[in-house]
């Protein structure tokens, strides 16, 4: 049979400190109104004693749950999503919070905040990557509790943190202009994806800028087939083009395989362009030029960022805009005639 140590209670904790249980409470939650001697000797004997503070009670006293909701709408291709988490879940941790996550559609929404609300949790994540909700009535439905979307929405004037994808593009497109490419193909993710509607805009803004209008287009879904799939459509059209920029490294994977099959070479036939740095691209063949997107740290901003609402109700909200930057490998190169100077 097994004996389980009963758990101290704060009153232990005061007895032994020689304190009331208020102070000892005052600790806990951080409150000031206690000497720094004697907050250490309450802190020490809380970590002699492997002392927990009761949740529950903790939420009743200071309406604050320390616990954060990571909501997910309409995510239908994984991709960073299970790094994210874990990236968000560790942010919280070291920031004193635990992190939930749940998952809805946009349908269910609304019915996801008001479970959200019900647990008490003191702030949100928003991940739509997908969804189109107009700033007041996403304002209704989480009615005051602090939320950050991890998404770029510059309609938005609430809080949210993405990478700048009209930048990121121009970078791409840029890039494979000064190596003499005017022929350029395009796989970006669909058009319902808030990135794919601002790449597929920012390539054909770009190119017009330089009097050139963008080749043959086939959108993909972030997975490695619909890349395979999507280069296979652009190929079927017989349209010329020397250089294709695809909308994630997974997606190149599948594209490079078509390509090849198609008996092109890369980048000698064709300049290859995508989006994220995944730890895959150095290792295809040829390594993928690609535009690096540091996931990791849009991650930790979300939670900091939200920390801080939490913090301070008042603070004005605002978009924090990351920028991405070019990772030139293998999979591009200049035309002959660059090269050569003529």
């Amino acid at each position: 049979m097994t004996l389980h140590k009963k758990q101290p209670t704060i009153r232990d904790i005061a007895k032994l400190a020689g304190v009331s249980y208020q102070t000892v409470s005052l600790v806990i939650n951080n409150k000031p109104g206690v000497s720094e001697k004697t907050r250490r000797q309450i802190l020490r004997l809380m970590e002699e004693m492997d002392y927990r503070p009761n949740r529950a009670a903790q939420t009743l006293t200071t309406s604050r749950s320390k616990t954060l909701e990571l909501i997910i709408v309409d995510v239908r291709y994984g991709g960073y999503l299970a790094h994210s988490t874990k990236n968000m879940a560790h942010a919280a941790t070291e920031a004193g919070y635990s992190l939930l996550v749940s998952e809805t559609d946009a349908e269910g929404l609304e019915a996801a905040l008001e479970s959200a609300l019900s647990r008490m949790v003191d702030g949100i994540v928003l991940s739509g990557p997908r969804l189109r909700i107009e700033d007041e009535a996403l304002k209704a439905m989480s009615r005051g509790i602090p939320l950050v979307r991890r998404d770029y929405v510059p309609s938005s004037s609430l809080a949210w943190v993405g990478f700048d994808q009209v930048h990121a593009t121009r970078l791409a497109v840029e890039h494979l202009l000064s190596l003499g490419h005017r022929q350029i193909a395009a796989i970006p993710p669909t058009s319902e994806l808030h990135n794919g509607y601002w790449r597929y805009s920012a390539m054909r803004s770009v190119l017009g800028e330089h009097g050139l209008s963008l080749g043959p287009v086939a959108e993909g879904d972030y997975s490695i087939g619909s890349g395979y799939a999507a280069a296979k459509q652009i190929l079927a059209t017989g349209q010329p083009f020397t250089a294709l920029i695809v909308g994630t490294d997974g997606m190149a994977l599948g594209a490079m395989r078509a390509l090849r099959e198609a008996g092109l070479r890369i980048p000698d036939d064709v300049s290859v362009v995508s989006y994220d740095n995944a730890e895959l691209a150095q290792y295809t063949e040829p390594p993928l030029t690609t535009v690096e997107f540091k996931f990791s740290k849009q991650d930790e901003l979300c939670i900091q960022y939200l920390v801080e609402l939490i913090a301070n109700p008042a603070l004005e909200l605002h978009q924090r805009v990351l920028t991405p930057n070019l990772i030139v490998r293998e999979s591009t190169r200049a035309l002959s005639s660059v090269a050569g100077g003529s």
